[in-house]
């Protein structure tokens, strides 16, 4: 399978959250936003770039730039979130994004990033308890719709990637899957 230019290719996770208020350094979240859905690490850090979905209170994507990136510092005590620079949006940025539809409780949100040039889906909904989650999907390994997990970036310079490693689940047999994306 043809893969994008890996030489600042990043990961992705996929997680679920709950959505809640808060505000730290320029990035602001709603109380039906989700603040991380995936998020892009390397290994020469401790800081990551988290992607966040903008939820109205249907739980559904706010718009065809509902997904939002910043960045997490998590070697500090406690944690702290700001905006992306300009020049950030290059790696960690979007080739495109748009909303693919809404429903009663929820929605769908397409994407693909700028160094991981394959489709991504959101898929938000309202849980039984009221609140928001959202998981992100992609072909991984091989597999169809697989629920991100992360990828892993190692570094062998400041800008420069040997490979990646993209860790999902199988959502039928819930099994881990695995991809490396050699440079």
């Amino acid at each position: 399978m043809q893969r994008a230019p890996l030489g600042r290719l990043l990961p992705v996770l996929a997680v679920v959250t709950t959505a809640g208020a808060a505000v730290a350094a320029g990035t602001t979240f709603g109380p039906n936003d989700v603040p991380t859905v995936f998020y892009i690490s390397k290994s020469d850090g401790v800081s990551r770039v988290d992607y966040g979905i903008r939820l109205d209170e249907h739980c559904a994507p706010v718009g065809d730039d509902a997904v939002f990136p910043y960045w997490r510092e998590l070697g500090l005590n406690p944690v702290t979130v700001h905006s992306l620079k300009f020049f950030e949006y290059v790696p960690y940025g979007f080739s495109e994004q748009r909303l693919v539809h809404r429903t009663p409780a929820g929605g769908t949100q397409l994407l693909r990033l700028k160094q991981l040039d394959r489709p991504i889906l959101v898929i938000a909904r309202k849980e039984p308890d009221g609140h928001c989650s959202a998981h992100a999907y992609a072909r991984i390994g091989g597999v169809e719709g697989a629920m991100l997990a992360y990828v892993h970036a190692h570094m062998t310079g400041a800008i420069s990637v040997d490979y990646v490693d993209i860790h999902a689940q199988n959502p039928q047999t819930g099994a881990d899957i695995v991809e490396r994306v050699n440079r």
